[in-house]
């Protein structure tokens, strides 16, 4: 339950009460509600007429059980009363209240609607009129009863859960139990329909007794007879026994049962059975009739069936069928492992991908069905028809399906041997997950092959020092099944002269497939000497790096799950899904981490379709705990100086690995690839487009660009010596190097925009300069201005009139006379003021020569500087723009002011006029 979340159930008119009204059906009888169901079972089962009956299902459902008890009273068994059949009473009502629950969860959606909406709260039935099945209160009087007590709804949970703690006042709650197992029960069934889908059953290739076709069931997973697999093949050279005979393998016995039929000498059937594996019997049969064609075969042979039975040695070539189907029915009935094998494959469609007779052969591949697979339309039912093509509607791209009679009579004889018994092998060797259930959190982490937690990560491990080292833990792998296998010299120089650990690892697995090892040494590896080859390799992995270590510690107690494509060689290694398909899938089917891993451990037929046995996450989880109990802490051990998603791989191509096929991880199509999934299967079957669209998202595959830098070089310098119209034809350039060309144009572009930025910057800076420089020019113009100012005596009259006044010119910075200030009008002053913002200061009556000297030495000194940019500025009459966009020309030269004329004398007052207000006669008036 969710701690904290209480939800009320209140009276028959709530739809989660057992009383609300909503009739439901059983046996064939109609009950108004599922108290109504309870109490009338009771009745009925205590042997009370039917008519009785009736009467109670005629009462409301709140005044159902005062009735029942009512009529139970009226209509007492014999010998009995209410004490005798207390016991039975209190269990029978409790058995009958939860059968007509579920009842009503599987007739009224609205209810189970209302059920499963409550998520994991706690449900508390308030009824007033039984404590047994409710809490004895109403919504109201338990709100308020709960504020007397000052209890909360974790004290409310705690006292529900324990039994002894809870007040008396409470009752018990019954109802609401039921409702909480039953919302518990419905949420399980729609998780196990969701993870176990029903198989489909599709006509086989044989018909029984009756002519008619043979049954067989099918889900959505595809099995490829390889790995473990790999005997069920008639082409895996497995001996057995037929009516005294013995043979190599099933071919074997087909073509020595043809050449026996064509009457051919000894030396030919000793030819057949000499030969040492199955796939090479039908080259050799080739080899042979070719040979005796130019001969004496046509004179021999088809002289003497063609002569007498033109039909016959078509009918013999006919028969292989026959005798393959009967070999290999043989060789399964024989054996006991092969028969459990068979039956490990659950409801899978058998592919047969291997070289031979192209009819008992499938010419598609594992990754092809699963593409396949994905799209809405396709179905195992329609690849089954597209193989057996019976009405040859097979779709031409598709012909290549025809065939693989193999794999189809597999699963007409799966199915006989399913109806005599229900247990399933593991695939594998068990492992113990007590250990691990009890600690995992519910963090999943998720890492691919490209992380450091892989065999394939390269890095050098040594068994023994002093021996040579492996260049990975994949290497060492390899060796191990080298000598338990029992490789030849050829075949362990094939397999272990390579660095790289992803080419070691695959031909490994081609070497084990191309050779028969025996059925019992394979069986052994691919169970169990291969996973403890897998675990010492990655142990000795981290006791030799420890970085690597620190890296696994601090993933805590995480469920770790190794993500690739599900395959048939691996598939008990990896999940079988991308890490974004696995947690949309978790989250839909609502699973937790321990729920994921005891479906890894299950076998593999009792697993959702696609599943995998996640062994390497478990392995890896396993030492991680060893570690921690040995004393290792990560903050002991130094760090991997690598980001998160660079250990763990995230998103890496490599997610659709697939070790039957050669991977190039630079290939786009890995980065695009999807297959068929349980996610997609979900969406599938919910027709959902939102978890469509998850399950269809793929990957951007990166941009590859050359690194030779010579070739590019010389590549674009021929470019731009022909600017572009060259003996270079660009579209025959791989697209590499023309992302490589475009990348070093596009930097020596960047690298020209930068230079003319900087020049760009360094004009302006000069322009600051000397605009700065005007303005302090300009400044001292103004306090020259002022300096020269005349100033008037009391009366208007000059003080200084034997002064002789300057109006020479004063040199400018740029090279051009300037007038005196004071030549200008006082406007254009005050507005230079105000735009550079000069400020005035107060003449001082006194050092009026020694600021004149001053001023005359710095000006002096700036006409010097001058000098040097003289001649350019004559030739530009007007100075640079201020930043506040005030065009203003240099002041010109003006004509010298004429000398004052002298004014005209006063006209005396007349004596006789007043004075006017104010006015005060002065002393030449006097």
């Amino acid at each position: 339950m969710d701690e904290g979340k209480i939800v009320l159930v209140g009276n028959e008119s709530d739809v989660l009460h057992c009383g609300y009204s909503h009739a439901i059906s059983d046996a064939g009888k109609r009950y108004p509600s599922a108290v109504h169901y309870t109490h009338s079972m009771i009745l009925s089962q205590l042997g009370v007429d039917e008519n009785v009956i009736l009467e109670l299902l005629c009462t409301s459902s709140c005044d159902v059980p005062l009735k029942a008890r009512q009529l139970l009273l009226e209509n007492m068994p014999a010998g009995h009363d209410m004490n005798s059949l207390a016991s039975y009473l209190q269990s029978s009502k409790q058995a009958y209240s939860m059968q007509g629950l579920r009842l009503r969860v599987d007739q009224d959606k609205l209810f189970e609607k209302a059920l499963m909406n409550t998520k994991d709260a706690l449900l508390i039935v308030c009824d007033p009129r039984d404590k047994e099945l409710g809490i004895g209160m109403d919504e109201n009087q338990f709100v308020e009863w709960m504020a007397r007590e000052k209890a909360d709804s974790q004290m409310v949970e705690f006292w529900m859960k324990n039994e002894a703690a809870k007040p008396p006042a409470l009752g018990g709650n019954q109802m609401g139990f039921f409702l909480m197992w039953l919302r518990f029960e419905v949420r399980e069934k729609r998780k196990a329909a969701m993870l176990n889908r029903q198989p489909t059953e599709i006509e086989g290739l044989s018909t029984d007794n009756d002519d008619n076709p043979i049954k067989i069931k099918v889900n959505d997973q595809i099995i490829s007879l390889q790995g473990i697999f790999r005997p069920l093949s008639n082409y895996y050279p497995l001996p057995f026994e037929m009516k005294g005979e013995r043979y190599r393998s099933v071919e074997h016995y087909a073509y020595e049962k043809l050449f026996i039929a064509l009457k051919l000498d000894d030396k030919c059937i000793e030819k057949v059975q000499t030969t040492v594996l199955p796939v090479d019997v039908a080259t050799m049969a080739r080899r042979y009739f070719k040979k005796q064609e130019a001969s004496c075969f046509r004179a021999k042979i088809f002289e003497l069936f063609y002569a007498c039975h033109p039909l016959r040695f078509l009918t013999k070539m006919a028969k292989m069928d026959r005798w393959r189907q009967s070999a290999m029915k043989h060789k399964i009935a024989q054996n006991e492992y092969l028969q459990q094998l068979l039956l490990s494959t659950g409801d899978a469609l058998l592919i047969d991908c291997c070289e031979g007779d192209p009819m008992w052969t499938c010419a598609s591949s594992e990754r092809e069905m699963q593409r396949l697979l994905t799209k809405p339309y396709v179905g195992p039912a329609d690849l089954i028809k597209w193989m057996r093509n019976k009405d040859d509607k097979t779709p031409k791209t598709l012909s290549h399906l025809v065939g693989n009679k193999t794999g189809l009579l597999l699963m007409e004889l799966r199915v006989k041997l399913a109806s005599q018994t229900e247990s399933r092998i593991p695939l594998i060797s068990h492992f113990n997950t007590a250990s691990l259930s009890s600690i995992v959190s519910t963090n999943v982490i998720c890492f691919t092959a490209e992380s450091v937690f892989h065999p394939l990560y390269p890095a050098e491990i040594q068994v023994v020092e002093g021996q040579p080292l492996f260049a990975s833990p994949a290497h060492f792998v390899a060796s191990q099944a080298v000598k338990y296998l029992g490789f030849n010299a050829e075949d362990t120089e094939y397999v272990m002269d390579t660095e790289s650990s992803l080419e070691c690892w695959e031909r490994l697995h081609e070497t084990i497939e191309a050779k028969g090892r025996g059925l019992e040494r394979e069986q052994s590896w691919w169970m169990e000497r291969r996973q403890k080859a897998i675990k010492d390799a990655l142990t000795m992995l981290f006791e030799q790096h420890p970085p690597l270590l620190r890296a696994l510690l601090d993933t805590g107690d995480a469920m770790l799950v190794y993500c690739a494509r599900f395959c048939s060689m691996e598939t008990e290694l990896s999940i079988g899904m991308r890490e974004s398909d696995l947690r949309a899938w978790l989250y839909t089917v609502d699973i937790s981490s321990k729920q994921l891993l005891e479906l890894c451990t299950r076998p593999m037929a009792f697993r959702p379709s696609y599943l995998g046995g996640n062994r390497l996450g478990l392995i890896l989880m396993e030492l991680r705990r060893e570690f921690v109990l040995r004393g290792a802490f990560p903050a002991t051990l130094p760090e991997l100086p690598i980001s998160v998603d660079v250990i763990l791989g995230t998103d890496s191509p490599t997610e659709s690995l697939m070790i039957s096929e050669p991977f190039d991880i630079l290939n786009p199509d890995n980065y695009t690839a999807l297959w068929i999934n349980p996610l997609f299967i979900l969406a599938k079957e919910k027709k959902d487009a939102d978890l469509m669209n998850i399950a269809s998202w793929v990957k951007i595959p990166p941009r590859l660009i050359t690194i030779d830098d010579a070739r590019i070089s010389e590549m674009v310098e021929e470019l731009l010596k022909t600017n572009g119209k060259g003996s270079i034809d660009l579209r025959t350039i791989p697209p590499e190097d023309m992302r490589a060309v475009y990348m070093k144009l596009t930097g020596m572009l960047r690298s020209t925009l930068n230079e003319v930025d900087t020049y760009y910057n360094e004009m302006q800076t000069l322009s600051v300069e000397v605009n700065r420089m005007q303005v302090i020019r300009r400044g001292l113009e103004d306090t020259h201005e002022r300096e020269k100012r005349p100033e008037r005596a009391a009366g208007g009259r000059d003080r200084f009139p034997e002064r002789i006044r300057d109006r020479s010119p004063i040199p400018s910075l740029l090279g051009m006379s300037v007038v005196p200030p004071s030549s200008q009008p006082q406007s254009s002053n005050q507005r230079r003021e105000r735009d550079y913002k000069i400020p005035s200061r107060r003449r001082s009556p006194f050092g009026d020569d020694r600021r004149r000297r001053d001023v005359g030495t710095f000006m002096c000194l700036l006409y010097q500087n001058s000098i040097v940019i003289k001649s350019n500025m004559d030739r530009r009459p007007r100075s640079p723009p201020h930043r506040n966009h005030d065009v203003r020309t240099p002041p010109r030269r003006k004509p010298a002011t004429p000398p004052p004329q002298p004014k005209p004398p006063k006209q005396p007052r007349p004596v006789d006029r007043e004075l006017s207000d104010g006015e005060i006669l002065s002393s030449d008036e006097d």
